[in-house]
């Protein structure tokens, strides 16, 4: 039977424990949903899961490349992967799942949050 988890994304560039453990060949389904904001600077600017459409995020950030805003994850101390709204795929390493905003460290002015699913599926149970 898969392992679902529900756990409350904060809008921040720490990274949050999920307390959610995978092994390598599990298969991970994130489902994100709600809104928030990532640090703009001088304006606001909602968004989901996915981030600011077309706002890559630059160097510095923790993610670049990624959507501003954007849920990443990361498993252990590997490195972060973009999850968005809705991620499906095989982990490839052992660890607890880290969620985050893709903003910059040096941003704080965030707002909102986002009901993450984490579901775990064994190899056998598919």
């Amino acid at each position: 039977m898969p392992l679902t988890v529900i756990r409350m994304a904060r809008p921040s560039p720490t990274w949050q424990e999920s307390y959610v453990r995978v092994k390598p060949g599990q298969r991970l389904v994130v489902d994100a949903e709600g809104a928030w904001s990532p640090d703009l600077r001088n304006r606001i600017g909602w968004c989901g899961g996915d981030g600011v459409p077309n706002l890559p995020a630059g160097e510095g950030y923790l993610l670049p490349g990624a959507n501003v805003g954007a849920l990443i994850g990361r498993i252990g101390n590997g490195e972060p992967i973009c999850f968005g709204a809705r991620y499906d795929n095989v982990v490839d390493q052992e660890g607890v799942i880290f969620l985050a905003m893709n903003d910059h460290p040096n941003h704080n002015n965030q707002a909102g949050y986002l009901m993450v699913q984490l579901i775990v599926f064994d190899p056998d149970e598919e």
